[in-house]
């Protein structure tokens, strides 16, 4: 009776690895799940269901099922690694930081940006937000002081009534659009020099770090 119960596992696995192979994880899964009704303690029986849980992207109980098997056979190498593996996709590392080659100095790159918003960005090899930076400060400064010019050519009339005239044609939603091209312009140029100076002041912690663990494991 014993011989007939193994065969009969051993049928049932054998249609299982088939019906896999064709991608028919459902019947896969029911033929295992029977053989697991015959041997409850067979690993690779669980290590096959795994595989088909796996299979359908369901980690969750593909974990369950190499976690049982490592514990029905822990010298089970297969079963082990797949655990593994499942763990790690199911909780990923962060990623790592990226770290420019060359070390920052938070105070030069606080002068880079004080002297051109966005020039800090560049040292600190952030090439695209510090373009960004610099186009978006030109374009708002830049409509600042023509607005500005314009309206210092006014003042520069002979007659006042004209300057009236002049400053009355000027719409309260130009006067705002010059108010936000002025604070645009400062906010991001504060902004440049406080992202500079905290990206360097990162990635000079980022590098000292190594060195410190290898430190203390020493």
């Amino acid at each position: 009776m014993k011989m007939r119960a193994e065969d009969e596992v051993e049928r049932l696995l054998s249609q299982a690895t088939a019906e896999r192979a064709r991608g028919n994880f459902l019947a896969a899964r029911r033929l295992l799940e029977q053989a697991l009704e015959k041997a409850p303690n067979r690993a690779d029986i669980y290590e096959m269901l795994g595989d088909v849980y796996r299979g359908v992207a369901d980690l969750e109980a593909a974990l369950t099922c190499y976690r049982r098997a490592h514990e029905l056979a822990p010298e089970r190498k297969s079963a082990e690694e797949k655990l593994a593996d499942t763990l790690l996709a199911l909780n990923p590392p962060p990623p790592l930081e990226e770290v420019p080659f060359l070390p920052k100095n938070p105070n030069l790159a606080v002068a880079f940006s004080a002297v051109l918003p966005g020039a800090g960005q560049i040292y600190n090899e952030q090439w695209l937000k510090g373009i960004v930076m610099m186009g978006i400060t030109f374009l708002a400064l830049g409509y600042f002081l023509q607005f500005y010019h314009q309206i210092r050519a006014k003042m520069l009339l002979p007659s006042l009534e004209q300057v009236q005239r002049q400053l009355q044609q000027a719409s309260m939603g130009e006067i705002l659009l010059v108010l936000l091209a002025g604070l645009t312009a400062f906010a991001v140029w504060t902004w440049s020099i406080l992202d500079a100076y905290l990206t360097a002041r990162r990635y000079q912690q980022l590098r000292q770090k190594p060195t410190a663990e290898g430190g203390q494991s020493s």
